[in-house]
């Protein structure tokens, strides 16, 4: 019994294509492309190394098309479905729609020979650009900023875009700022940005140079028809899912070398513009009126990317990449709304192995993030696949960004106030993989990415085909016995549920592995967090009693303050009535005409010193006691000066004497 790949129908959203990669290990081959008499191959076998002792079966998948090493850049172009993927989004009937090309794979298996090309070769990217361009041709909008177009495209974008035009954007990136570095609103149309290109003083060493990177394979024989009655224009917008955040590859950074700005992450929603559908809000957005001038954009972008060496990769991409080129059209003549349909190109991230690829660090927490969006991207393609067999699960793309990207907008909207018209999108996957490469890792991308999957082979003889053996050749009994039919039925069930089994043991494992490091990681940090909270109460309670302690302090003052103050008022009235009391007696003497002295009395005038003398001296004690009281040492030594004893007046003086000996 034959294992056909099923037809895509209309719920399910991908074309799963595989592509082997000429291996450059020693390795013993593990995988075997299917002779068949159709016209490509579309079913392959993996067998496990005789070194692997886990006793695993040998399994069968199949794709919609299996390209195997030799096959070049140009044949995956025509034979996976990438023409009328353009073709859809140019939409020259009518209405475009989305189109989405990813490559899949196992860390150094081509992806990215595949979709981006070598020194050498091209990629899908940019065959895919080329032909849009050249397929566009003279329908193309103008992309200076003075072009009357580039006011209608800024306003008709639904994502709240940063737009610009290629001439700018590659201006303030590696120019000399002068020429269009913000929008302006000049109608006077900005110089090409060939011009740009070829003048060597105003550009800068690290701008990239289209006329150095390959032109092969070309695609100039590619021919697709479009609206004769519509105007075009090529939006182009990049950006990457790196530790599950989105982050704008467009922003100049790594040209600019800013390696201490902190890149701020972008949000995957609704906006106002565009209510029944996500999209990435913020990205910077560029308008390209040629191929060069895409390629620029392209080569940008690229520099900004998160990549690391490991053990497995040299250069080995450290997230997810997406590539947006926005077909805009409208008609020619009534110059009426814009509509937009998207080719979005993905290059996934490699899986890798912790092990293989010796990564520690900040890298191994990178491949944990690209590990877990693979994982739950199976899971969804899982389901999907399930779902053409009538099944009705729900894909569970909300888990991680990645899966939120690729499936948010592949259903249509719940939102039944808005009947914005999108055609379903077209989808295609480009498996890659090394057949001499790393058995564990291929057979897991396999598993999920396969259109169908069957387990054929045990790797060891079964217990049927060693009782069958051994009744070819076994003489029947005198009774004629031989081993029922039943048991032999009942041991390939039992064979069947074991292979079963087994692989669900390793997908088991795999999510063991996954959330014991998922687990540990929440461990520790719960640790660090409860170590910054006992830090956070020790600097809230030093602060607190900081500020308990400078307000004591303050309280104190103010009430010392207010002490003194009635202490200084209390003693000048005590000296305003002494001084009363000496104007009134010496006012009473002075009418009276009649001053008492006390003549020839000597024993008298002793008597009043010494009594005079006592009297000082008390007063002295008493405003010490006084002063002790004052907490301002200023004003004490007001205070004893201000009270230095005095004797200006020899009646007040002798008065004084007579009430004090009265």
């Amino acid at each position: 019994m034959t294992m056909d790949p099923p037809p895509r129908s209309s719920s399910s959203l991908f074309d799963v294509y595989l592509r082997l990669r000429p291996s450059n290990v020693p390795n013993v081959r593990f995988l075997t492309v299917e002779e068949t008499e159709a016209a490509h191959p579309t079913h392959i076998t993996i067998k496990p190394p005789t070194s692997d002792n886990r006793k695993r079966a040998v399994e069968r998948f199949a794709f919609t098309r299996v390209f195997e090493e030799d096959a070049r850049q140009l044949e995956l172009l025509k034979g996976t479905g990438v023409v009328p993927l353009i073709e859809g989004v140019l939409g020259a009937r009518g209405v475009g729609r989305d189109g989405f090309l990813a490559t899949l794979g196992v860390t150094g298996s081509g992806k990215s020979h595949t979709i981006l090309g070598t020194k050498s070769q091209r990629g899908l990217t940019q065959m895919a650009m080329d032909i849009l361009f050249q397929s566009t041709g003279t329908q193309l909008v103008q992309s200076f900023y003075g072009a009357p177009a580039f006011s209608s495209l800024a306003a008709a974008d639904a994502s709240e875009a940063h737009m610009f035009t290629a001439t700018a954007f590659l201006d303030s990136m590696y120019g000399d700022n002068q020429s269009e570095r913000f929008p302006s609103r000049a109608q006077t149309p900005m110089p090409d940005c060939s011009s740009f290109i070829a003048n060597g003083a105003t550009r800068s060493k690290n701008i990239p140079r289209p006329s150095t990177l390959p032109q092969n394979p070309s695609v100039h024989d590619i021919d697709i028809p479009c609206d004769p009655d519509a105007e075009y224009a090529i939006v182009i917008s990049m950006y990457e899912v790196y530790n599950d955040r989105i982050y704008d590859l467009l922003t100049g950074n790594a040209t600019k070398k800013n390696t201490n700005t902190k890149r701020r992450a972008l949000l995957f929603k609704s906006t106002e513009a565009s209510p029944d559908r996500k999209v990435v809000a913020g990205l910077t957005k560029i308008i390209c009126g040629s191929f060069e001038e895409a390629l620029m954009i392209l080569e940008t972008g690229l520099m900004e990317r998160k990549i690391a060496g490991t053990g497995s990769n040299a250069v080995s991409s450290r997230s997810h990449g997406f590539f947006c080129l926005e077909v805009k059209k409208r008609d020619w003549e009534r110059k009426g709304p814009w509509s937009s349909s998207t080719l979005t190109i993905v290059d996934l991230a490699g899986s890798e192995r912790a092990r293989s690829a010796k990564t520690a660090g900040a890298t191994l927490a990178e491949a944990g993030k690209i590990n877990e969006s693979l994982m739950y991207l199976g899971q969804c393609m899982q389901m999907q696949s399930d779902n053409q067999d009538g099944s009705k699960n729900i894909v569970p793309f909300r888990q991680c960004k990645l899966t939120e990207l690729l499936f948010s907008n592949s259903y249509p909207s719940s939102n039944a106030r808005h009947h914005t018209h999108h055609n379903p999108q077209k989808s295609i996957m480009i498996v890659t993989a090394d057949p001499q490469g790393d058995y564990n890792a291929t057979s897991q991308i396999l598993r999920y990415s396969a259109l169908a999957r069957e387990v054929t082979v045990p790797r060891i003889p079964s217990v049927t085909s060693t009782i069958l053996a051994g009744t070819a050749f076994r003489p029947t009994s005198a009774s004629g016995r031989t081993t029922p039919s039943a048991i032999l039925e009942e041991l390939d069930a039992a064979n069947a549920e074991i292979a079963r089994l087994s692989s669900e043991i390793e997908v088991f494992a795999l999510r063991l592995t996954e959330e014991t490091a998922r687990r540990k990681a929440a461990e520790q940090s719960w640790a660090h967090a409860e170590e910054h909270m006992v830090d956070l109460e020790a600097e809230i309670r030093d602060e607190c009693f900081a500020d308990m302690e400078a307000a004591v302090v303050q309280e104190r003052r103010r009430w010392q303050s207010a002490w003194d103050e009635e202490a200084d008022n209390n003693q000048a009235h005590l000296d305003s009535k002494i001084d009363v009391v000496i104007k009134a007696t010496k006012a009473q003497m002075r009418e009276q005409g009649n001053v008492q002295a006390y003549e020839g009395s000597e024993e008298r005038v002793d008597e009043l010193e010494r009594e005079n003398e006592m009297l000082k001296a008390r007063l002295e004690a008493l405003e010490r006691v006084d002063q002790a009281r004052s907490a301002s040492p200023i004003k004490k030594m007001r205070v004893l000066k201000a009270k230095k004893w005095t004797n200006p007046d020899p009646e007040a003086s002798v008065l004084r004497s007579g009430l004090d000996s009265d």
